[in-house]
Parts: C-alpha cells; sequence; structure tokens
C-alpha cells in the first residue's frame, strides 16, 4: 500500500511517473502535455487529440477528443473506474517505462473515487432523499441563503474561490448531510488535504501533497463513520435505503466531490461568463437565464475536464481493438467543442439547440450522486452573485494549481 510507504519510496514512485509524463509530453503527445499540467493551455493539445481520432497515447492509454466517440464510451457498461481485479487500484512497483500504467497513482479507493459504474447507480438510488435532484430543488432557497449569507460575508475585494465558492460549498454539504459539530469545525481543514483527490488519481502531486490527501481521506473516513461501523451524520443515518457502508461512500463523495468540483465549477462559470460582453449584466436582468448560462458555461469550461475509465473486456471501437484492462481517456473540454457534434463550438450561446449533447459530468464517474449537488450550487451561487453584484470584475488573473491536469483547479481568482 502506497500509505505504508516511506516517504522516499512514494516520492520515487511519483517523480518516476511525472518523468514519464515530462519526456512523452516533450516529444509531442498530446496526452501526455495535458497531463503535464499548469505550463500551457489544454485546449489546443485537445484539438491535436481530435486531429489524430482514436489513439494509442504514448502514456499508456487511448484518447479520443471526438465528441460521439467519447459519448459512447462514457454509456458503455463496459468501461469501469476500477480495473477487474480485486483490491486497491493503484500500481507501486510496476516498471512503468515497461508497461506505462499511469492510471490511479495513488490509492483514492477510500474516497470511492474508483467505484464501478454499477456501484454509483446504487449509491444514487440510496441517496435520492438526500442528494437527489427532486431534494435539492426543492431546497434552493435553503442552498441559495446560505450561499447570500457568504457572500454577505466578504468585502468590496474578495476572492472567488477561497473566499466565496469553497466556505458556501462546505456549509451546504456540512447542512444536507447534517454533520456533528465536531465534522463541520474540521471540514474546512480537511477539505484543503482533499481538494486535490480528482487530480492526483492521475497527475502525480508533490511529496507533501500527496501525503496530506492520504491521510484527509484516512481522517474523513473516521469522522464519518464511528468506530462501530455506524454513521456519524444524521442525515446520512437517515438514508433508509443505504447500508452504513453505502451511507459513508455517499458522505465522502458529498464532501469530496460536491465542494471541490462545485467551487471550480462557480469559478469557471463566472470566469467564461465575465469573458463574453454583457452576459452578467443579462442574467442581471433576468435569473430565469441563469441555467441555461451555467449549462453553456461548463460545456466550454468543464470543471472535471477528461474522464479515465477501464476496459473490463476486450472492446472494438471505430475499427481498433482495445485490450481488457487497457485506459481509455474521453478528453471532455475538446470533446465539447467538436465541430462535427456543435455549431459554431467555442462561441457562447446559452440558447443553442445542441447544448445538451455535451459530455460534462458533475462529479466525473461520480456524477450519478454529485450532479444535483454541484448543479444546484452553481447555479445559486451565479444568481446570487449576479443579483448581489451586478458589477463584478476580475481584479487579477486567474491564478490555477499546478499539477492539476483534471480539474484545473483555482488556487486564487480576485474579484471586485
Amino acid at each position: 500500500m502506497l500509505t505504508e510507504q516511506t516517504n522516499s519510496e512514494l516520492g520515487r514512485h511519483l517523480l518516476t511517473i511525472r518523468g514519464v509524463q515530462f519526456i512523452f509530453g516533450a516529444q509531442g503527445d498530446p496526452f501526455a502535455r495535458i497531463l503535464r499540467a499548469g505550463e500551457d493551455d489544454p485546449l489546443g493539445h485537445g484539438a491535436r487529440a481530435r486531429e489524430l481520432g482514436l489513439h494509442e497515447s504514448s502514456v499508456g492509454a487511448w484518447v479520443t477528443a471526438g465528441r460521439d466517440l467519447g459519448a459512447r464510451i462514457l454509456a458503455d457498461p463496459r468501461f469501469s473506474p476500477r480495473h477487474a481485479e480485486e483490491g486497491p487500484q493503484h500500481h507501486p512497483g510496476v516498471d512503468v517505462w515497461e508497461n506505462p500504467l499511469l492510471c490511479h497513482v495513488v490509492p483514492l479507493d477510500d474516497a470511492h473515487l474508483n467505484r464501478d459504474p454499477d456501484d454509483y447507480r446504487r449509491l444514487a438510488e440510496a441517496a435520492t432523499e438526500l442528494l437527489g435532484a427532486e431534494r435539492l430543488d426543492a431546497r434552493r432557497p435553503e442552498i441559495e441563503r446560505i450561499w447570500r449569507e457568504v457572500l454577505a460575508g466578504t468585502g468590496e475585494r474578495f476572492d472567488l474561490y477561497r473566499d466565496f465558492a469553497v466556505p458556501a460549498a462546505l456549509r451546504v454539504v456540512a447542512d444536507l448531510l447534517d454533520l456533528p459539530a465536531g465534522t463541520r469545525e474540521r471540514l474546512p481543514e480537511l477539505h484543503a488535504g482533499l481538494a486535490t483527490a480528482l487530480d492526483a488519481g492521475q497527475c502525480p502531486q508533490q511529496l507533501a501533497t500527496a501525503r496530506a490527501l492520504l491521510d484527509a481521506v484516512s481522517q474523513l473516513s473516521a469522522e464519518l463513520t464511528g468506530p462501530g461501523g455506524e454513521v456519524r451524520a444524521r442525515g446520512l443515518a437517515g438514508l433508509a435505503a443505504a447500508t452504513p457502508e453505502e451511507a459513508a461512500a455517499i458522505g465522502a463523495l458529498a464532501v469530496v466531490v460536491g465542494v471541490e468540483v462545485t467551487a471550480t465549477a462557480v469559478c469557471n462559470a463566472v470566469e467564461t461568463l465575465l469573458e463574453h460582453d454583457g452576459q452578467w449584466e443579462r442574467l442581471a436582468q433576468d435569473p430565469a437565464g441563469v441555467p441555461a448560462a451555467v449549462r453553456e458555461a461548463l460545456r466550454l469550461a468543464p470543471p472535471v475536464r477528461f474522464e479515465s475509465r477501464i476496459a473490463r473486456e476486450e472492446v472494438e471501437l471505430d475499427g481498433k481493438t482495445i485490450g481488457a484492462g487497457r485506459r481509455v481517456v474521453v478528453l471532455v473540454d475538446a470533446a465539447n467543442r467538436d465541430p462535427e457534434a456543435f455549431a459554431d463550438p467555442d462561441a457562447f450561446d446559452p440558447g443553442r439547440g445542441d447544448g445538451d449533447r455535451q459530455l460534462t459530468l458533475l462529479g466525473g464517474p461520480a456524477a450519478p450522486v454529485t450532479e444535483a449537488l454541484v448543479r444546484v450550487q452553481t447555479e445559486a451561487a451565479i444568481r446570487v452573485l449576479t443579483e448581489v453584484r451586478p458589477g463584478l470584475r476580475p481584479a487579477a488573473d486567474v491564478l490555477r494549481r499546478m499539477r492539476s491536469a483534471v480539474l484545473n483547479g483555482v488556487l486564487r481568482f480576485p474579484v471586485a
């Protein structure tokens, strides 16, 4: 287990994978360039990948940036976030030069990010009375009130990510799960470690960051589940259709995915809307347009930029054979701009007739559980911001995290 490795062993594991990504990226492999993260605009690499069609990347993955093929892969039960074999989903000790298994860089099983599609569907059904779309739509006034209260606590100039999006999402999740007081107090500290979770499985983090993530995942599990296996959060304990293990998994996904993906989605939506003349002001005058505007913003800037799956059996795709156990990647941000699927794909058009063809998943493979949570919160945030701050503008450039290949996560977003 990586959690039992020394810092020297874990550091060597992370550096080796990072080195492979850099070397193949330097040779021009577009997916390797995306995995390197942070040094340039990934949309150009996505466009290059789309020109190549379904192709085998040097970093051990079949890659597509086409919308239609991507949709088929994401809907196909033969593709799963996890390998078929049982046990933790990570590959320490593998010679990545001979066998480039660069998926599942660290074990995130306890964060429930590597479950089978059927598991996520079962968890979503069990969580319906807590995180289902109808339930969250009914709680919109309460959710908007939280976002409004957090915004009221900011100054004329504030950080959209640090001062607004993260604190509000944390409060919403804590209220929905009805977390104990002690866990609520610890939630911001836990989130600081958990924020890199979706990235860390695909893009090696620095040693201290990886260690903090693994520790935070263990601590979150302990906060959600008592020593006797009982569920500590009253909202989770009240899920009649969920076993204690399933309830804890739902809670972990709400915290790990429901906070950071929401915060990223809010920042992406605000940045996209402010980049297009008149869109922000238009929503301030017509709040009914928020859902369509958010949907279009997240087509252009999805909070989860690519989806990684494993072929559970040999699969034929577009005349090519994907072997069992091979990784397949869908570049969602590039597929959402596929000119064969979208009219004028780079334009911001909330009324576009093909908008529902986008591949954006609000939570990656866990989207069946988290989609409504992220969507309702993002819409609440935009509705509150456009109403209260109709003149909102960036106060400096958005600073994004290094090594954030999946989320392109926000580090700082000053606004005024």
